[in-house]
């Protein structure tokens, strides 16, 4: 009595103590075996195989445990901590086994000294901070060329300044919105003036010709649209002709 008895496939029978009366001998009982269909987290109960009495826990997802909190990832996904979106962990797939790796972005050196005022934001990634530097920003550069103009050319070089630079620039999801919120600048003119030069033609004679000395520069609010970019480049193109 008590004893394990062999039996069906999938069945636990054991020899009782209650007596069969139409053999004399002790009644064996049994009972379908009790699968375990509780899993861990992150694992989930799935049947394997037909011949098999029970299925098997099976993993489907990282559990990445940072300071008591319990974050799940499914295979291939990358979550960074809110308070941290330096620190990535991706869940990755090693045979039947997923494990959330950790990885770190290193931000170049960053000195806010060397930023122009009201410039630094975070950067796309959410952890590194960027901003327009000093001696990249939009400014006025100093040129000298010849003009030409139907055949004709200036005796001299002519000072034509221009502008160049970066200015502060941004895509960023809107929570409040609910969509991507762009803000682009450009650096252009800001105070400008004509002047005259004389060109000398092939025949000896000369011709009067205006054009836009620039004296100041900044940056300038535009529509962050293909568009307007090509309209920008046709016209500094026809500036420069």
């Amino acid at each position: 009595p008590s004893s394990s008895v062999p039996a069906v496939a999938c069945q636990d029978c054991t020899c009782s103590n209650e007596i069969d009366p139409s053999s004399g001998l002790f009644k064996i009982v049994c009972e379908f075996q009790q699968c375990n269909e509780i899993c861990d987290l992150g694992y989930e109960y799935v049947e394997t195989n037909p011949y098999d009495c029970c299925g098997k826990c099976v993993q489907k997802q990282c559990v990445l445990n940072l300071n008591g909190t319990k974050q799940l990832l499914n295979e291939g996904e990358t979550w960074s901590p809110p308070e941290n979106m330096c620190e990535h962990y991706t869940c990755m797939r090693n045979g039947d086994t997923l494990t959330a790796l950790s990885s770190q972005i290193i931000c170049p050196h960053f000195q806010e000294s060397n930023c122009h005022p009201d410039t630094i934001q975070t950067a796309a990634n959410g952890c590194c901070k960027i901003c327009v530097e000093i001696d990249k920003a939009c400014k006025l550069i100093s040129m000298k060329t010849l003009v030409s103009r139907h055949g004709c050319q200036s005796e001299h070089e002519v000072e034509m300044p221009y502008c160049e630079g970066s200015c502060n620039t941004f895509t960023k999801y809107s929570a409040a919105a609910a969509a991507m919120e762009h803000s682009c600048s450009c650096c252009k003119e800001t105070r400008s003036s004509n002047r005259t030069v004389d060109l000398l033609c092939l025949n000896g004679g000369k011709i009067t010709h205006t054009y836009m000395y620039v004296e100041e520069c900044g940056c300038g609010h535009t529509e962050c649209t293909t568009t307007a970019g090509l309209r920008a480049r046709k016209k500094r193109s026809s500036m420069l002709l």
